[in-house]
């Protein structure tokens, strides 16, 4: 039976042992974090509200839970760190606070929790998202003041077991409690502006106990580790630019590209959004926008359209055309083809129908970019087709079948330089998952993960990352449909097509993104970048110099406002270094970092009797090279203009390595063996030009496969 007691001022019983108690005396929130409470999954599970702690009170903005609705009610759920003690231990949760108001209002407060049988579900029921087993309503019509007061709930009470008829469930290894508080009802139907309601709940403390807790003693509340964001390193802060509301979409592995759209020399970017549409009619709607660049890496939204509602849209962009300009690959269970002209006018170049997009990329070495795609018409299975158009004419190979697999995405997985295809099993159908080679069958392959039951691994990155000749995959370590990715996970392929397991972080890790694996600051290693965090930190981008498997473990970090569910690298001020831009669905735009490798750039000589004798563009080296090369520069004065590009044999641009003024000395640049937009270019003869101060020189350098 639920008990509910409200108390005002002086608690009306006697503590017989300290609880556990949150009472912010540190100056932090200890772990807690304040959210939307109807937000339900994905993005708008991290739309976190701004507060502070002072005085040992924790102030919460509840603005975010009213802005633009015609009818605001703010609401808050509160959500703790990790609380790891079990559940029988406790009967009660106390919470005091009080609204920043003008008046009294009136509302409704409740709890929810997760323990070992909702996890996959956090806060809710997993069998029944409309179930009350795993929350308890509390007093509705509660008047909440402007005056100091203690709500209290009465837990369950725990008898070790979880029955079908259990009303509520509160057993097992407690993981976290979930106080929720609606603060303003107003009238029903009168519509009223958020200035109008309350804005500001203050929590003096929060307080968990028990009868069983008591005669333990004091249990002190679980430790709290936050992840620092320091934002001081290779990257500058994050410069927000607003483009469209709900950018990047509900999944967003792939919802958004850099690009040149207006054909101006630098990258604009192209990505989907959704969001909420006008009526009860049409809840959600989705679209597309593009977004110009002013070169110095500021965007600004040019043209946004609705399209017809999809779950998710995957959007990849290449020169198959072979014109030196990207197309779009937009897909979802079609696929189209959009070429995009200078007035930003499209036209449809194909369409394919049950087909989903695999990947882009040069795979027989000619310098233009193939599509990818899985066949879904297959009976019982899925084939691997790739698409080349010529005079405007497309045509399709079939590459391989599988009857229980499907293609999932193509690279260089075990470090050989030859292309790989990766296929994972089809629902249901197998349960494992197999690299071969791009034009074998999935028979032929090698298989690099087993599982003993129908396991869905939801795959942030895939790669030979310890450079052992091993397919190693990147995986959460665990997830739900609500909170999403949990963790970071390495499967490490053995010899044997043994797989071996390391946590590189716990489950208090939300991942919100892909990991983007690159090498980002030009030293020839690939290094992680990624979004995540947990509620009481913060979200933000972190940057793993080396990868995640660098003993050194070098991690930079910078705080997000908002949530970022896709990091796209690229140069997009033109300084040849690669930046990051990161979307943001809730802020709805994106924000930037820019990399200052170029201004950290020192000379190797810089004493005056050492200084070169005239400009020379040097011999690249190694020559042939693979993955990357270093470009040699020397420079006898200071050039104000110095400009230092790549070029294939065609001599379209492929690369800006440097750009802007360099004071007299010998420079070593290295190129990653990418292009503007990250893509690994194909091997072959590439052409390095330096202009200093207009004159010009060019040398030659190779790739190999």
């Amino acid at each position: 039976m639920l008990y509910l007691v409200l108390l005002l001022g002086i608690a009306l019983w006697s503590r017989f042992a300290e609880a556990i108690t949150w009472d912010f005396d540190d100056g932090t929130t200890q772990g807690w974090a304040a959210k939307e409470s109807g937000a339900v999954g994905g993005p708008a599970e991290f739309n976190l509200f701004l507060g502070q702690v002072k005085d040992g009170v924790w102030t919460i903005d509840m603005s975010p839970s009213v802005a633009g609705e015609k009818y605001p009610t703010p609401s808050v759920q509160l959500v703790s760190p990790t609380i790891g003690y079990d559940s029988g231990l406790f009967d009660r949760v106390r919470v005091r606070l009080r609204t920043v108001h003008h008046r009294p209002t009136v509302g409704s407060f409740w709890l929810a929790w997760t323990n070992e049988h909702n996890r996959t579900a956090p806060g809710r029921d997993p069998a029944d998202l409309f179930s009350n087993r795993f929350s308890l309503h509390g007093q509705v019509g509660f008047v909440y003041t402007t005056e100091w007061q203690e709500v209290e709930l009465t837990l369950p009470v725990s008898d070790g077991e979880v029955a079908r008829g259990d009303r509520e469930v509160w057993e097992g290894l407690l993981r976290d409690i979930r106080p929720g508080f609606s603060l303003d009802w107003g009238e029903r139907g009168v519509s009223r502006s958020a200035a109008e309601v309350v804005g500001w709940l203050e929590i003096d403390w929060i307080e968990l106990t028990g009868v069983e807790e008591l005669l333990l003693g004091e249990l002190a509340p679980p430790s709290v580790e936050y992840f620092r964001f320091e934002g001081a390193g290779l990257f500058a802060p994050p410069v927000f630019s607003p483009i469209a509301p709900g950018l990047g979409g509900l999944i967003a592995e792939g919802a958004g590209v850099l690009t040149d759209l207006d054909g101006d020399g630098d990258l604009d970017m192209f990505s989907t959004w959704d969001d909420r549409g006008p009526g009860s009619d049409n809840p959600f709607v989705t679209g597309w926008a593009m977004a110009l660049n002013d070169g110095q890496g500021a965007f600004e939204t040019v043209r946004t359209e609705e399209t017809e509602w999809v779950f998710y849209w995957d959007v990849q962009s290449g020169d198959l055309t072979g014109d030196g300009q990207d197309e779009i690959v937009l897909a979802h269970s079609d696929i189209a083809v959009w070429s995009i002209e200078p007035d930003l006018q499209i036209e449809v170049l194909t369409q394919l129908f049950d087909r989903r997009l695999v990947g882009l990329l040069d795979w027989d070495g000619d310098g233009a970019i193939e599509l990818f795609v899985s066949d879904r018409t297959v009976v019982a299975g899925r084939a691997l087709e790739v698409w080349e158009v010529e005079h405007g004419e497309w045509t399709a190979t079939r590459l391989a079948v599988a009857e229980n697999h499907a293609p999932d995405r193509i690279g260089d997985f075990t470090g050989d330089g030859q292309l790989d295809v990766l296929w994972v099993p089809l629902f249901g159908q197998a349960n494992t998952w197999i690299v071969a080679g791009l034009e074998a069958s999935p028979g032929e392959g090698n298989i690099v993960f087993e599982s003993d039951a129908e396991t869905h691994l939801s795959l942030l990155n895939a790669g030979d990352f310890d450079s052992d000749g091993q397919v190693d995959l990147l995986t959460p370590l665990e997830r739900n449909p609500f909170e999403q990715n949990k963790g970071l996970l390495l499967w490490r392929g053995q010899l044997g097509g043994r797989m071996e397991e390391a946590v590189l972080y716990d489950e208090r890790l939300f991942v919100r993104s892909p990991v983007v694996v690159r090498d980002l600051n030009g030293d020839g290693v690939d290094d992680w970048a990624f979004v995540g965090g947990d509620r009481a930190s913060g979200i933000g981008v972190f940057v793993e110099w080396g990868g995640g498997l660098n003993p050194a473990k070098e991690v930079e970090r910078h705080r997000l406002a908002g949530d970022g569910v896709q990091v796209l690298p690229g140069d997009v001020d033109g300084d040849g270094d690669l930046d990051l831009v990161v979307l943001n669905r809730l802020l709805g735009g994106v924000q930037v970092l820019k990399s200052s490798v170029s201004e950290q750039m020192t000379a190797v000589l810089t004493s005056s009797a050492a200084r070169p004798a005239q400009h020379r563009l040097g011999d690249s080296y190694p020559n042939p090279f693979n993955p990357a090369v270093v470009l040699p520069l020397d420079l006898a004065t200071d050039a104000a203009g110095v400009s230092l590009r790549v070029y294939d044999v065609l001599g379209r641009r492929v690369r800006q390595v440097w750009q802007g003024p360099l004071g007299a000395g010998s420079y070593r640049f290295t190129w990653d063996g990418r292009d503007e937009q990250g893509k690994a270019v194909a091997a072959g003869v590439y052409l390095y030009q330096v202009e200093v101060d207009g004159h010009t020189e060019a040398k030659k350098t190779t790739k190999l496969p």
